[in-house]
């Protein structure tokens, strides 16, 4: 990530703290990658997968869903283009693909979802209980935890 996505990232965390998400990790092993951001729902035991990106959002979505079997949703993070119909266009792929769409308006500093995800389709039970068991570790540890 650049710096600027640090950003993007770390003001997303503040704002899904702030609405009471604590099972909130970074940079997250799966495969031969890491995914940005993983946000847990231990209620419903389902798992999302972030990515943020400030330019190049069509590599963000390519990365979302080579990842998506370990996954019940995968979202791309962005900031707000400048046109609506940049914006459009995106929101038209991300729902081809099943990918939520949230952008950031630095200016202000707010998340609007423009897309929610949808739920994957057959993921991989074993690789997805990788993924938990390898957040639980980070919880007991409290590494990179927000």
């Amino acid at each position: 990530m650049n710096n600027i996505e640090d950003i993007l990232r770390d003001n997303y965390c503040q704002y899904r703290s702030k609405q009471g998400k604590k099972n909130i990790f970074k940079e997250i092993p799966v495969f031969s990658r890491s995914v940005d951001l993983v946000e847990y729902d231990t209620r419903l035991g389902k798992i999302t997968a972030i990515e943020f990106k400030i330019k190049d959002w069509k590599r963000a979505i390519d990365q979302l869903i080579k990842v998506s079997p370990c996954f019940d949703y995968l979202v791309l993070c962005m900031p707000k283009p400048k046109t609506e119909k940049c914006l459009r266009n995106i929101k038209s792929t991300c729902s081809k693909t099943g990918i939520g769409l949230i952008t950031w308006e630095a200016d202000n500093n707010v998340f609007i979802y423009e897309c929610n995800p949808k739920e994957v389709d057959n993921i991989w039970k074993v690789q997805k209980r990788q993924v938990i068991n390898y957040m639980k570790g980070q919880r007991r540890g409290n590494k990179d935890e927000r």
